[in-house]
């Protein structure tokens, strides 16, 4: 799988991550990599990795989704500061848009959702 960093937000002590990787079949996955303060209170750990993961075959309507909310690419609505992953799930769970989640924790290990 081959990734960028899209965007990195820090306030506060504070670092959010925001990631997007292609994967060699077609797949796209969406990570939020968030340290800090504000992870500690929100998720009760140091670090905590956020995974969206969509089908080759789900990116077409993601695409039009992202495109329908006001933003031209992935990569734009990724590097918006107000965007978060769960934002991003919101819009697709709007439109019935299929994807997988995995959060993977310091202290919690690996989580995962279809």
């Amino acid at each position: 799988m081959e990734g960028c960093e899209v965007a990195r937000f820090e306030h506060a002590g504070d670092v959010r991550v925001m990631s997007l990787v292609e994967g060699e079949g077609g797949d796209i996955e969406l990570r939020e990599d968030l340290t800090g303060p504000s992870t500690l209170v929100a998720y009760g750990e140091d670090e905590m990795s956020l995974r969206v993961t969509f089908s080759p075959d789900a990116v077409p309507a993601l695409l039009a989704a992202v495109g329908q909310s006001g933003k031209g690419s992935l990569a734009d609505y990724l590097a918006d500061e107000d965007n978060a992953l769960v934002d991003l799930m919101d819009l697709c769970d709007a439109r019935g848009l299929r994807y997988s989640f995995a959060s993977v924790g310091s202290q919690s290990g690996i989580s995962i959702r279809r």
